[in-house]
């Protein structure tokens, strides 16, 4: 038990860190700053993982038109016809998105953690931790999701965005040129843990993880029939 609190403990450090956590559980995890000296070291370990990283790039920020300027690219005219659900299958069948989108994310990942969060350092230890930072086009859904490969356990945060009562989000793994795998409906408070099974952890780290609007307990098909509404590159950190 106590090593699992630990184990929370860590990652609370480093969402408090990014700048993710909730108000109400920041002001929490900040009062306990003031009287716990091993959880301030944890979370100086993060801040000062990245400070050379803000040194080594210039202020940049991406202007809002870029993530449409980049689809309109990669796809031409006929993107401007994906606004709604019916035409949004596009995103999911085009292998040069995926690629073109894994490099913008690592890029903007970069940019973000310098510009926007507060500099972060990862404990040391030899499990490695990813992130994912999901948006979308209409920027009506953001996420931030931290993966713990050592017990397969996925933190999201939306930080934006909210399902309708009769719809759900759900969350979808894709892996290169594989078709997307579902990795269930994210729950409907903003922040929580989903379990990834056995068979797909391997495949978590360099993948792209991607939010789809769906109906009420998630894609009846085992693939995505809603709209595709954020998407992000999962990155060690």
């Amino acid at each position: 038990m106590e090593e699992k609190k630990d184990r929370d403990d860590k990652l609370l450090a480093a969402e408090y860190a990014l700048g993710v956590l909730p108000h109400a559980e920041r002001q929490a995890f900040s009062a306990r700053l003031d009287h716990e000296a091993e959880l301030r070291s944890e979370v100086e370990f993060w801040y000062e993982h990245y400070e050379p990283l803000s040194e080594a790039i210039d202020p940049a920020t991406p202007p809002a038109r870029l993530f449409r300027q980049i689809e309109l690219q990669l796809f031409g005219e006929a993107t401007k016809a994906q606004t709604t659900a019916s035409n949004s299958t596009g995103l999911w069948s085009s292998l040069g998105f995926w690629r073109g989108l894994a490099f913008a994310s690592l890029v903007g990942m970069i940019v973000m953690a310098t510009l926007v969060f507060v500099p972060l350092r990862v404990p040391k230890s030899p499990v490695p931790t990813y992130i994912a930072e999901l948006s979308g086009d209409a920027d009506l859904v953001q996420l931030v999701a931290l993966y713990e490969e050592g017990t397969g356990r996925l933190r999201v945060n939306r930080t934006k965005g909210e399902a309708p009562s009769d719809r759900d989000f759900e969350l979808w793994l894709v892996e290169g040129g594989n078709d997307p795998v579902s990795l269930g409906v994210l729950p409907r408070e903003p922040k929580g843990v989903l379990q990834i099974p056995e068979a797909l952890r391997a495949k978590i780290p360099g993948s792209v993880l991607a939010i789809s609007d769906e109906p009420a307990g998630g894609s009846p098909t085992g693939a995505a029939t809603g709209p595709v509404l954020a998407v992000g590159n999962v990155s060690v950190i």
